[in-house]
């Protein structure tokens, strides 16, 4: 499978309308299924949410587990509950239905995302995290998602896209190191290995 870009076009927290508040994109790696997951409100660096783990199926496939390993509303991701189920719909969206913890009243809450998606054909494509688990980062095609929780326990995440070849930030928190964009990658950042950039150590999750 081809790793992809999906944005999200709306949110229904079942009964209200739907909505779209925020800025969405997730980054997810095609033989993995290792996601990034960043959430900024529209026209701001508000975080609304932020979260990376993998993506896995149950139930013939037709259940979706998101498995949270860093989240930027806990410092206990694993306890997250976050399922959904998809459908196709007509116009090439995608309908995720599931239920998951609303922020607005800490209630399991049933809701309805509509998701479009664009597959990274030819692409660059990178997952890594750094060897303590709190940085993560992504590249697919020409999008960039980082997040991470630095030693003070300040949650920091960006997104940026790649235009007339540069990188432009389009979200970002307040990050008290600077924004490290990921490098030219080299040949030996090779699945599986151990690197050292940006003064730590990384290993490398996904790369084609």
């Amino acid at each position: 499978m081809s790793s992809t870009i999906s944005f999200r076009e709306s949110i229904r927290w079942i009964p209200d309308e739907a909505s779209e508040p925020t800025d969405t994109v997730v980054l997810t790696g095609g033989k993995s299924g290792v996601f990034l997951d960043v959430r900024f409100f529209k026209d701001s660096n508000g975080l609304d949410w932020a979260f990376a783990g993998y993506r896995s199926t149950e139930g013939g496939k037709e259940l979706i587990k998101f498995t949270h390993l860093i989240d930027s509303r806990t410092t206990d991701p694993l306890q997250m509950v976050d399922y959904g189920s998809n459908t196709d719909l007509p116009n090439g969206t995608t309908l995720e239905r599931g239920e998951m913890i609303n922020p607005a009243t800490g209630k399991m809450t049933e809701y309805e995302e509509v998701w479009r998606d664009e597959k990274s054909i030819g692409g660059t494509t990178l997952f890594l995290r750094n060897t303590t688990s709190t940085s993560w980062y992504a590249r697919v095609g020409d999008w960039q998602l980082a997040l991470g929780r630095d030693s003070a326990g300040h949650f920091w995440a960006f997104q940026a896209q790649l235009s007339d070849n540069e990188w432009m930030i389009t979200h970002k928190t307040d990050v008290s190191d600077g924004i490290a964009l990921l490098p030219e990658i080299s040949e030996d950042w090779v699945e599986g290995v151990q690197v050292q950039w940006n003064n730590d150590k990384w290993i490398i999750l996904e790369r084609p």
